[in-house]
């Protein structure tokens, strides 16, 4: 049984799992700067970490240096390829495609090996479908929940009034009856009008699933085919190591 730590570095925050063999423990998560003891702990008996990293690489840095130096666990990063166990990138330069956006994709594709749509509410709200032959058909990245909100209100005289912060858990059911409630309902609305006309148009029936840190608020105004899936980063790291490891030719890195 080989058990690997899995860490997926956000915008925001840190979330990391440890797997043992296909099975991923509970998730936890760290804001940015915590200092990296609870994870270190994680990493007992682990053989391996794999990263997500969609930051400038500092954070990584600070993790894979603890976990060498403290746990003697190399952490290798991951990489976009332009094509991996099946899995095309559609983008000219693959280097340029966001590596959870990849990670996600290569989770969906590892899951059915058929057509797919995966879509991820964070800071940016994005979106990128998968055909039946393994061909990333591309993407569409937005404001997040909380960026349209504050986009709204940074740009118009609403801020003067507005609260400081909070706007998302205090999302609510249909309209809004004061301007905060209509600025935070008219993200909410958007981004799911957005993410099911996108799975119609480029879903080919296949599963729907969606992941990042406001995903609960925008799941339930979505139709009923969205799946919730929280650790779809995760298990894309978990695709990425399995295979890699199986494949002599596979070039880990650590940076």
């Amino acid at each position: 049984m080989t058990r690997r730590l899995l860490i997926d570095i956000g915008n925001t925050r840190t979330k990391w799992v440890v797997a043992e063999d296909a099975q991923l423990s509970v998730p936890c998560w760290a804001a940015h700067g915590t200092p990296p003891d609870t994870l270190l702990d994680a990493a007992d008996g682990v053989a391996e970490a794999w990263v997500s990293d969609v930051t400038d690489g500092a954070e990584y840095r600070q993790l894979a240096a603890a976990l060498r130096t403290r746990r003697h666990i190399e952490a290798y990063r991951a990489h976009v390829r332009a094509e991996f166990a099946g899995l095309r990138c559609a983008y000219a330069e693959p280097a340029r495609f966001g590596v959870d956006r990849w990670l996600m994709l290569l989770a969906a594709w590892t899951r059915t090996h058929g057509a797919a749509c995966v879509a991820s509410a964070g800071t940016a709200l994005t979106f990128d479908a998968v055909d039946t032959h393994g061909q990333h058909l591309g993407g569409c990245i937005a404001p997040g929940l909380l960026t349209m909100q504050r986009a709204v209100l940074d740009a118009t005289a609403f801020a003067a009034d507005a609260p400081s912060a909070g706007y998302i858990q205090e999302l609510g059911q249909g309209l809004g009856r004061d301007t905060e409630a209509c600025v935070r309902q008219g993200a909410l609305h958007a981004a799911a009008g957005l993410l099911d006309r996108l799975a119609r148009q480029y879903g080919m029936h296949g599963p729907r699933l969606l992941a990042g840190g406001d995903a609960e608020h925008l799941a339930p105004y979505l139709v009923p085919t969205w799946q919730h899936q929280p650790t779809l980063v995760l298990e894309g790291l978990l695709a990425l190591a399995t295979t890699a490891n199986a494949d002599p030719s596979f070039v880990k890195s650590g940076s």
